[in-house]
């Protein structure tokens, strides 16, 4: 099955790489300051993401595909409350020391 087999993680690490690569671009053009701890956060998000398309091709592959659909939507909705509160502490900068 897809899910499965190493494309799939090929294709979920290519994406991952563009993601990253968009990510520092629009940071860099709203003047956000990204740390690491911040950088963290943004990874871990993007795992709890993709993870919820993973999870839900797994349990489809199982023969339980509402169940896999409920967990697809709570795993989206949880990435959409932690998407935007991680965007919110992107768009803080720290205080310049005058």
């Amino acid at each position: 099955m897809f899910f499965d087999g190493n494309i799939f993680w090929l294709l979920n690490g290519i994406i991952f790489v563009l993601v990253a690569a968009g990510f520092k671009a629009f940071a860099d053009e709203r003047g956000w300051v990204i740390t690491w701890w911040k950088g963290l956060l943004a990874v871990v998000w993007y795992i709890i993401f993709s993870m919820s398309f993973y999870t839900w091709g797994t349990l489809i592959g199982e023969q339980f595909p509402a169940a896999g659909f409920r967990l697809f939507l709570v795993g989206l909705f949880t990435s959409l409350v932690l998407g935007v509160g991680l965007w919110r502490l992107m768009a803080i900068n720290p205080k310049s020391e005058a």
